[in-house]
């Protein structure tokens, strides 16, 4: 009931918002995928894509792309406070849980916008929902909901593996291990790896690119135009933001519940069964670390950790649980704009100020939000481009190709452009260099952002810089993104198209 009541409490709450800004860089890039559907891309499973196809019906429209990120955010909630329940907690602890996930920031982020992190909440606590299960009572259903929660999850995003691992590390190293001798182990096993073979199949057939995608992205994380950094190539570094991060997505006020998840497993004797878990995040953790992960990575295990948490502190006086509960919920509350589009853009800016989060010392205010900043400016960027395509003279026009060196402002000028006349774009990015260069042969081309600049220069003897185009939301994540013209390609498009290629994020 509890459950039931919260879940669809978040669910409206996301999607009474959901419509407001824009689309975010990623989402235009998946609707593209959409338009060319298949059981993997070069740098994500296809869930993601599937998402973005089954609104095509309805435009893309904003509320359509995003139903299922919608429903997952509740889904997490409802099944968060089932594992409440399942490990014990009275009413004082599901909705503690409850509460505590439907406001965790990260998750109310995800459950506005369609990444391949939005449905990773959902399939984790499913996931270890399920180990719960079998680790407390043994049932052999639930090590087959185990392998669909896994395949689920993989299909949304490949990091899954990474929880599996540290649930297995984290079964093996308590008695819980004598759950695992069981025919059920390798059945489950076999069956996610079977609803994972397409997928696998095309990573394989492609040459597995996901693993040069990552390479990448460790190779290129360069920081925000405002000079704000949240990842570093420095391992170190990286890990000590990473770590503060940690308590950024989860909200401060949250922490000590998820660390009470981590510790009273070992204190507590009716959570002594799952003390696994625990094991299992310090294990996530250390592995995320070192690997250079970004701190969203392991964000798909907090909800779980929550609801144990929240059943070792319904055992505190019931004062102190009660004035927790209620510094938890009226803080998350405040600070909910932050991560939900509740307010009109110039209200959010003005609200942030009012906390102190910007314009300080007279400094103008501006967005801080990186991810809603990334939700402004895509038409004018289109608009932009469409009137140097159209300066064009009609015979170099209906030739020229228009090159974006990153996915996002190809989706852009994809979803954008049409209505201003612009071919479909290209890029050498990711997916969309599988796609190709279309069908120009490259004499002119229009190409927009700087990151492939001097690499263009080398296959162009003309590169002229003719316009920028500017977006002021966009202050605190990027700069003015020019356009070029490019003329006198040393070859054909079709024979430079390989040396553009890159991958990563």
């Amino acid at each position: 009931m509890i459950g039931g009541a919260l879940a669809l409490l978040t669910a409206l709450l996301h999607g009474a918002t959901a419509w407001r800004y824009g689309y975010f860089r990623d989402e235009l890039y998946f609707i593209a995928c959409a338009k060319h559907l298949a059981w993997g891309y070069v740098d994500q499973p296809p869930l993601v894509a599937f998402a973005a196809w089954l609104a095509s019906p309805f435009g893309y429209s904003l509320i359509a792309l995003r139903l299922l990120p919608v429903i997952s955010s509740g889904l997490t909630v409802y099944v968060a406070v089932l594992l409440t329940r399942e490990l014990g907690g009275g009413r004082f602890a599901q909705w503690l849980t409850g509460v505590a996930v439907a406001l965790t920031p990260a998750y109310l982020l995800l459950g506005n916008t369609l990444t391949t992190t939005s449905f990773e909440s959902l399939s984790w606590t499913v996931a270890i929902y399920a180990c719960v299960k079998i680790a407390r009572h043994g049932d052999r259903q639930w090590w087959v909901v185990l392998a669909l929660s896994v395949a689920f999850g993989a299909y949304g995003k490949y990091s899954i593996a990474l929880l599996v691992v540290a649930i297995a590390i984290g079964m093996l190293s308590t008695r819980e291990r004598s759950t695992l001798w069981t025919l059920w182990l390798p059945r489950a096993i076999l069956l996610a790896l079977v609803l994972l073979l397409p997928n696998l199949w095309w990573q394989g057939s492609h040459g597995w690119p996901i693993f040069e995608v990552l390479q990448g992205d460790a190779a290129h994380r360069p920081s925000f135009q405002s000079g704000l950094a949240l990842e570093y190539r420095n391992l170190a570094t990286n890990a000590l933001a990473f770590s503060i991060e940690q308590l950024i997505y989860t909200a401060p006020l949250a922490v000590p519940v998820w660390l009470a998840g981590v510790i009273a497993p070992f204190r507590m004797t009716v959570l002594r069964d799952v003390r696994f878990l625990p094991i299992a995040y310090v294990v996530l953790f250390v592995i995320a670390a070192a690997l250079g992960a970004k701190g969203y990575y392991i964000i798909g295990i907090y909800a779980s950790l929550l609801a144990v948490g929240a059943v070792a502190l319904e055992s505190v006086p019931a004062w102190i649980g009660n004035t927790a509960f209620a510094l938890l919920a009226v803080v998350g509350i405040v600070m909910m704009p932050i991560s939900l589009p509740i307010l009109p853009i110039e209200n959010f800016i003005a609200y942030t100020k009012m906390l102190g989060l910007t314009g300080r010392d007279g400094t103008p205010a501006h967005l801080i939000q990186p991810i809603y900043a990334e939700e402004f400016g895509w038409g004018r960027l289109a608009r932009d481009v469409a009137s140097v395509y159209q300066s064009l003279p009609p015979d170099e026009r209906a030739h020229a190709a228009v090159y974006a060196d990153t996915y996002g402002d190809a989706g852009a000028l994809d979803f954008y452009g049409p209505r201003y006349g612009l071919p479909p774009a290209i890029s050498s990015q990711n997916t969309y260099y599988l796609w190709g260069p279309g069908k120009s042969n490259g004499d002119t081309m229009i190409a927009i952002g700087a990151s492939r600049i001097d690499l263009l220069r080398k296959y162009y003897r003309s590169v002229t810089l003719v316009r920028t185009s500017a977006e002021p939301y966009k202050w605190i994540v990027e700069g003015p993104a020019p356009i070029y013209l490019c003329r006198e390609p040393v070859a054909p498009l079709r024979d430079i198209w390989p040396n553009l290629r890159w991958y990563g994020a």
